[in-house]
C-alpha cells in the first residue's frame, strides 16, 4: 500500500514538471527561431551589433586598436560571472592574463609589467579599459613582450 502512494506521488510530480517545462521550452524555442529568421542573410557586423550592442562593439574596436597584437592585457570581471569570456574571444590573438576575484594577490613578476587592463562589466555593456603604469619589479627580469627602451 505504501509503495502505491509513493509511486503515484512521483508520477504526479513528473506530470506537473512536464506541464510546466514543456510550454517554457516551446516558448524559448519559438523565440530563438524567430530571431534566427530575422537575422538570416544579414551581414555579420549587423548581427553582432544586435546581439552585443553598438557600444560594446565600439569599445572592443577601440581596445583592439590600442593594444598591439603581441602585448598581453589583464582581464577581470565585475558583475556577471563568465562575462570575460566574450571579451577575451573578441580580443584574440592578444593574450589575456586573468585576474580572478578572491585570488591570491601574491608576488608576480609579469603582472606588474602588463601595460593594459580590461574589465568585463557584463552582457550588453561595454568593457572598461585603461592603461596602467608599467615598471619592472626589483629582482625580476623584464617580461618577454617588453621592448628595450631606447
Amino acid at each position: 500500500m505504501q509503495t502505491r502512494w509513493l509511486s503515484r506521488g512521483v508520477l504526479v510530480l513528473v506530470i506537473v514538471y512536464l506541464l510546466i517545462a514543456i510550454p517554457v521550452g516551446l516558448r524559448n524555442t519559438f523565440l530563438r527561431l524567430r530571431m534566427a529568421v530575422r537575422t538570416a542573410g544579414a551581414p555579420l557586423a549587423e548581427v553582432r551589433a544586435h546581439a552585443f550592442g553598438r557600444r560594446y562593439l565600439a569599445a572592443i574596436a577601440e581596445i583592439r586598436r590600442a593594444i598591439p597584437e603581441n602585448d598581453p592585457y589583464l582581464l577581470s570581471e565585475l558583475d556577471e560571472p563568465g562575462s570575460f569570456l566574450w571579451v577575451r574571444f573578441d580580443l584574440l590573438p592578444r593574450r589575456a592574463i586573468l585576474l580572478r576575484p578572491g585570488g591570491s594577490p601574491g608576488f608576480d613578476c609579469w603582472r606588474d609589467q602588463v601595460r593594459w587592463e580590461v574589465v568585463a562589466v557584463g552582457s550588453g555593456r561595454p568593457p572598461l579599459f585603461r592603461e596602467r603604469l608599467v615598471a619592472v619589479p626589483p629582482g625580476c627580469p623584464p617580461a618577454p613582450w617588453r621592448r628595450p627602451e631606447r
